[in-house]
């Protein structure tokens, strides 16, 4: 175990750093040391997990510069025993020194935002350094100085064009990409920086890469992982395809530099979209730019840099639940008079704001996570979104009370009801999450093809309950609307913020229910079979299906066997079955393309104050925004590619049915579903059958 992998007599000799250094050589090393730099950013989005005693550490030439630990800039030397004089010439230190120094700095950078934020260990990141800090104590402006010195000074060694060119492009494309780093460490904008310049340079790199001459030395070796303080056995070099690194490195370029689009955000309902937009990119972005979004949260103790947290949920609150309520008024100051009874239940307001502060920016860092990741912590805060439900009914009471709210006639009900519009905001959050846990499922392959009916009419009794409950909400909201004078802007806003989630919770239940429809007439002619092991049963599955519903007080969970009856439709024929899915289905289509006609933010997306959310949104916005703009636009119009995958796939089904010899009409076809990925696998939310005759 601590004999490395190398043979017992290999002794471990010391790499001579006076030997010359050719410009071939040189640009080779820079090269190899990229490639392992890309291996320890990236290993996250991938679920590699490789540390850097595999990647970076590995080389003789990093090892030189961070042991022993340099205090200054001037301790970081290939040659700490050799004067400056002798050492000033060598394309070692003119070149690779300031190279790698920023190469390290650049390491270290993304270390430190990636462990400031939520992120799973081994899992997610290897945050071992192996008692090797990455020149922490170095400012990264030191660096980045030295290293446009040694821009500076490359054009006066005289050098022939191809390799000058090469190795200027490589300095450059390590100063760029160190000066971004810094900028998101200290949330500064990157609008100065050019995609496309940054870009170009790294094309021209892999362009140039040929020019390299592997070093004849041992310059990697993992005789070097004997150095490490490390308590694990040795582990092989991992060294990054060249064609994926340089993938990586523009991925990150770019991503880490747009990201700071959503700092232009001025309402939490689009930062919430903001975020599942840009995260849903495939593939999805790295952990260093995922960990930078949750950085925004707490960007100068703020969110955004600009909003307080009880800003942020106050405004959450009037845009969907309270336009006009003297429980927001007292955070403007314009609050009237007050008697002990409201001031208490303000003070028990602010209780419950704080309260609830962490729940909600939680929500926010779960879509920064990996993709399994956040389905997994939204199963967790469902449980928790129902008990803050449970302390905002109460509050709702208090309330009710104190400001003397009346109650009105509600639908078909016996009695009058109050609004309970706390716990009807918490409860549109619940349900929201709810709803992402089902459509993660068919995302992440969680289900099995037989269990996909299932889950799709569990995805519409979900869709269902929410527009139930978006419906009651526009009925108090209406109600304050005719009492209140001189508010008609600000009801006006709620309401279209309502029909925009209607709209897109329509659009969700009706292909749920025409998918539901389609996959029972499938499995109805012997498609799709479950199987049935010996250690498993319906009710054990449903049982482990429904497990993140189970604990909650509403929506209530149901009975295996009331959920089998309805999902089953067995009181429906065949035809009776896909004639509705044709009608949910071109519903469906409609209410997409009606979710298409709105941009992706509710409000203007301005760098201003909180005043600019008082603006109203135009097409002009999401060129603010572009990649949430194309992430959102993408999946509405894949939703909707998904309705006429299914619209294909019900006429397919109808003239299997209506054929001459019934019995060998559909259960004769050749029916499977698209894996997440393919082609034919419009949405990786919807898995539409693909039916051929």
């Amino acid at each position: 175990m601590d004999s490395g992998c190398t043979d017992p007599d290999s002794d471990l000799e010391e790499f001579d750093f006076t030997t010359p250094l050719s410009l071939e050589e040189a640009i080779w090393l820079m090269d190899e040391l990229m490639y392992r730099e890309v291996q320890y950013s990236k290993l996250v989005a991938w679920h590699q997990g490789y540390p850097l005693s595999q990647t970076l550490f590995t080389s003789v030439y990093v090892e030189r510069l961070l042991w022993p630990e340099p205090k200054t800039l001037s301790d970081a030397k290939f040659h700490r025993d050799v004067s400056g004089t002798q050492a000033d010439a060598s394309i070692l230190t003119v070149i690779l020194e300031p190279f790698c120094l920023a190469l390290i700095k650049c390491c270290d950078l993304v270390l430190a935002m990636i462990s400031e934020q939520h992120y799973y260990e081994e899992e997610d990141f290897a945050t071992q350094i192996f008692n090797r800090p990455l020149l922490s104590r170095i400012p990264p402006q030191e660096i980045l100085s030295n290293l446009d010195s040694a821009r500076s000074r490359l054009p006066k060694l005289g050098l022939k064009l191809p390799l000058h060119d090469a190795l200027k492009a490589r300095l450059d494309v390590r100063y760029f990409l160190l000066n971004i780093l810094q900028n998101c460490s200290t949330g500064a904008s990157t609008d100065t920086i050019s995609i496309e310049e940054i870009t170009s340079l790294i094309n021209f790199v892999e362009k140039t890469s040929g020019l390299g001459r592997s070093i004849s030395a041992d310059a990697f070796t993992l005789k070097m992982q004997r150095r490490l303080a490390s308590s694990v056995p040795p582990r092989p070099m991992i060294v990054t395809q060249k064609e994926a690194a340089f993938v990586f490195f523009k991925q990150l370029v770019t991503d880490a530099t747009r990201a700071f689009e959503v700092l232009k955000i001025t309402c939490s309902v689009d930062l919430l979209v903001a975020y599942q937009s840009f995260m849903a990119q495939d593939p999805q972005p790295s952990v260093y730019v995922r960990a930078l979004l949750q950085s925004f949260l707490t960007l100068q103790d703020n969110i955004l840099g600009r909003f307080t947290l009880r800003q942020f949920i106050t405004q959450d609150l009037q845009l969907m639940v309270l336009p006009n309520s003297m429980l927001l008024t007292e955070a403007t100051g314009t609050s009237p008079a007050l008697n002990g009874e409201q001031i208490q239940a303000l003070a028990q307001f602010d209780y419950f704001i704080n309260r609830l502060g962490p729940s909600y920016l939680n929500l926010f860092r779960t879509f920064c996570l990996n993709r399994s990741r956040v389905r997994r912590n939204l199963c967790h805060a469902a449980l928790e979104w129902d008990r803050i439900q449970a302390e905002a009914e109460e509050l709702d009471s208090v309330v009710q009370s104190s400001f003397g709210e009346q109650p009105q006639m509600y639908s078909d009900a016996d009695e009058p009801t109050f609004s309970y519009s706390l716990s009807s905001w918490v409860y549109h959050y619940k349900l929201m999450q709810l709803r992402g846990i089902v459509q993660m499922g068919f995302q992440l392959s969680v289900y099995a093809p037989h269990e996909y009916s299932s889950m799709y009419w569990y995805l519409s009794y979900l869709s269902s309950t929410h527009l139930s409950h978006l419906e009651r909400i526009s009925f108090f909201v209406s109600v304050d609307q005719q009492k209140s004078k001189g508010q008609h802007e600000k009801m006006q806003k709620t309401l279209h913020q309502l029909y925009r989630h209607f709209t897109w919770l329509k659009a969700t239940e009706a292909l749920a229910k025409a998918l539901h429809r389609v996959l029972v007439v499938v499995q109805r002619h012997g498609h799709l079979v479950q199987p049935r092991p010996s250690y498993s049963s319906d009710h054990l599955r449903y049982e482990l299906r429904m497990r993140p519903f189970q604990h909650l007080s509403i929506p209530e969970p149901l009975p295996p066997d009331v959920a089998q009856q309805a999902c089953s439709l067995q009181e429906l024929s065949d035809s009776t079955v896909l004639e509705q899915a044709l009608l949910l289905n071109q519903t469906a289509k409609k209410a997409w393309e009606e979710v298409l006609k709105e941009n992706w933010n509710s409000q203007a997306v301005s760098a201003g104050n909180i005043s600019a959310t008082n603006t109203s949104s135009g097409a002009e916005d999401q060129g603010m925004a572009p990649v949430v703009a194309r992430e959102w636009t993408k999946e509405v119009r894949n939703s909707i590619k998904a309705c006429i995958g299914t619209s294909i796939a019900i006429s397919a089904l109808i003239k299997g049915l209506q054929g001459e010899d019934v019995s060998k009409g559909i259960r004769g076809m050749r029916i499977s579903i698209p894996q997440v990925g393919d082609r034919d696998r419009w949405h990786p939310a919807w898995a539409v059958p693909k039916v051929l005759s």
